[in-house]
């Protein structure tokens, strides 16, 4: 029967082609890839003698063994499965979609799948696990924290602060510490250029750079270390709006520390001998800018409601005013000016100078100089941070010239009527990191966290997180997104790249998605599990006889050859509760089921937090039974068996402990996977 060759039809030409198209100018992929791939389609087309969409599983399994019976080696049968698993199934390019369940192994390879391998899907929830978890927040404690911060409205000054403070931590994840002393002047940009001097923007760069100006800490020196960090262009806008934000928040409180600072007095307003009303001082030492008693005259509420809006101090310079109608003060007002704190020095005044002995305090004065006086001695805790902060490089930086500043000891703001006016409070301090410890839920003041008071159910409100897991969570996010360990030690100050990795918790399925195969392997095994497999050979992550087999094939007869064992033979990929093991049983389990740290072969080590808990829990009752055994008397039935099988199985299960992720602890030991031979008396003889 004669045969005329011709082109395949409009449809598959025009299939062709776009693939052609997409996978060498969008996808950047090489011609060799490109070829092989159509060569494959083409095939398809010609033993089908169907239009695209209507092709089947049973066609492209068709496809496959005639492709096999031209080409032993059975590398375009490889790649036609592999398109059919990451294109023509992902878009739906056929009717019949998905095919790639149906197709994936030939039928001759399909009967020989290991009995006992693990379910795809329980490989990829332990390869998705992310070695130590713990470190990393919370799930439903992050999210919450993220929707306080960004949704709801602070109820007072100090929690509008506290909302900016974590927003920084998450933006830049920096240490609480890092984050409380921020400097006034932390903004620095870098400016990029091309060669002809133009902005690097023109051609598609960055022509400006934002960086934080920041202090950083463990770098081996008592005073503060200068240091910058990039802003990524995603976080520029919120971190230059929310810092702004906070230097408007901050700008009385920072006036006030300043004079302080340049006069060395409490109330450097006044003068020494100057006498002041007494409901003003009050005002001054307690910041509570309300002393009115209840019902309050018309206009005070009106004007705190719009002061809690947007917390603009302005909005409180005519709050004294609009309480002068008022016949009575607050009862906080004379509680304040009890009998002992008058005996300590805090004397009510008439306005001739002459004490007043009457226990209200309306219409009198104090005397400044006699004010400071008592400050100092009964209320040392409230005076403002004055000492100026050395530099490393022998500088130093006034305490007003810092970003965070905060009114010292106002825990009873928000509270009832209670409102502090950042105008008129005269404690002012640079904020600590103890103040986001508590905002984040600390264990001995969970209810004055942010959780506690912002949470809308219960279960919200007893949340807690803690402040250093947002820098292991960043650390970990730039690690799966690509970026070079390099890039992510110098970001967070540290001395050597080994240090990023101890806060790299991404699963071993996030470290392999960072993994490249060769164009050529990603076309033939596609998708798979033979791809995992083979990203973890290429790693250096798994060892065994597959492995083994895998690269001496690879040598001998080449990737083609090597990818088509590797393809029918991934199954045996195994997780088992100490680590992982790549020894095929297509028969018979294996007859050492969970005891190959008594020194097989095939056992390789993983990172993994549950691998790593199973191996301490197994060592630990090993060790146990050993001090049974030793502990029974001399010549006991069985001691001796006893003693040896322990200390065996302790001496295996130490040195998988000490073995390094994908490193096999008994490479020359034993092949465990072979049924043990009952030798008979004659055996030899």
């Amino acid at each position: 029967m004669s045969f005329d060759p011709q082109p395949v039809s409009a449809a598959w030409q025009d299939l062709i082609k776009a693939f052609t198209v997409e996978h060498i100018l969008v996808r950047h992929k090489s011609v060799s890839h490109v070829a092989a791939a159509c060569s494959a389609l083409r095939f398809l087309a010609t033993t089908s003698s169907k239009e695209p969409w209507d092709i089947t599983a049973e066609d492209v399994q068709l496809a496959c063994a005639f492709s096999d019976e031209d080409q032993p080696s059975g590398g375009r049968s490889i790649v036609l499965r592999g398109i059919v698993g990451s294109l023509i199934d992902p878009l739906h390019l056929f009717d019949a979609c998905p095919l790639s369940a149906l197709v994936a192994r030939p039928i001759a390879n399909r009967k020989g799948r290991a009995k006992f391998a693990e379910r795809a899907a329980k490989q990829q929830k332990t390869l998705s696990e992310r070695k130590a978890e713990e470190k990393l927040p919370e799930r439903k404690a992050f999210w919450e924290i993220i929707r306080i911060v960004f949704t709801e409205r602070p109820k007072t000054l100090n929690d509008a602060l506290r909302f900016a403070m974590i927003k920084v931590l998450l933006m830049t994840g920096l240490r609480i510490n890092e984050v409380a002393a921020l400097p006034l002047d932390w903004k620095r940009t870098r400016g990029y250029v091309t060669k002809e001097g133009r902005p690097a923007g023109e051609i598609g760069g960055v022509s400006e750079a934002l960086m934080i100006r920041h202090f950083a800490e463990k770098q081996d020196s008592v005073r503060l270390y200068e240091s910058t960090q990039f802003v990524p262009l995603l976080f520029r806008d919120e971190l230059e709006s929310t810092l702004k934000e906070v230097e408007r928040l901050t700008a009385p409180l920072r006036a006030t520390l300043r004079a302080q600072y340049e006069t060395g007095r409490i109330f450097p307003m006044y003068s020494e001998e100057e006498l002041v009303d007494s409901v003003e001082m009050y005002v001054r030492l307690t910041g509570n800018a309300v002393w009115a008693r209840a019902p309050l005259p018309y206009g005070v509420e009106q004007c705190l409601a719009r002061y809690a809006e947007t917390f603009d101090a302005a909005l409180l310079l005519e709050l004294a005013h609009l309480q002068r109608p008022a016949s009575t003060l607050t009862v906080a007002i004379s509680r304040y000016f009890s009998p002992e704190r008058r005996k300590d020095g805090l004397v009510p005044l008439a306005a001739d100078g002459s004490r007043v002995t009457a226990r209200g305090v309306q219409r009198t004065y104090l005397r400044v100089g006699e004010v400071e006086a008592y400050v100092k001695e009964h209320l040392p805790t409230k005076l403002s941070d004055l000492t100026p902060l050395t530099l490393d490089n022998g500088e130093s930086i006034a305490p007003w010239q810092m970003l965070f500043l905060m009114p010292k000891r106002a825990v009873g703001a928000g509270r009832g009527q209670t409102v502090l006016d950042p105008n008129l409070t005269f404690s002012v301090g640079i904020a600590d990191s103890a103040l986001l410890q508590v905002a984040l839920g600390a264990d001995s003041q969970r209810d004055r966290s942010l959780f506690a008071i912002y949470g809308r159910t219960e279960e919200d409100r007893a949340l807690s997180i803690k402040s250093h897991s947002f820098r292991h969570l960043q650390n970990t996010e730039l690690f799966r997104l690509g970026v070079a360990d390099t890039i992510i030690t110098k970001r967070f100050n540290r001395r050597s790249v080994a240090q990023s990795y101890e806060y790299d918790h991404r699963s071993l399925a996030e470290e392999l998605d960072q993994v490249s195969l060769p164009e050529e392997w990603e076309l033939m095994i596609g998708e798979s599990k033979a791809a995992t497999v083979a990203k973890m050979i290429q790693v250096g992550r798994a060892n065994g006889p597959i492995v083994r087999e895998f690269k001496r094939i690879q040598a001998d007869e080449g990737d083609a050859a090597a990818l088509q064992f590797l393809a029918a033979e991934a199954d045996g990929f195994h997780a088992t509760p100490y680590g992982t093991c790549l020894n095929s049983f297509t028969v018979d389990p294996c007859p050492k089921h969970l005891e190959c740290f008594t020194g097989c072969r095939h056992l390789s080590a993983t990172n993994l937090p549950e691998h790593q808990k199973n191996i301490l829990t197994l060592h630990g009752r090993l060790k146990v039974a050993l001090e049974h055994a030793l502990a029974r008397p001399e010549g006991s039935v069985g001691r001796a068996n006893q003693i040896e099988h322990a200390s065996v199985r302790i001496a295996g299960v130490e040195k998988l402990m000490a073995a390094l992720p994908g490193q096999a602890p008994f490479p020359d030991g034993q092949d465990l996977s072979r049924p043990a031979t009952r030798e008979s008396v004659l055996h030899g003889a």
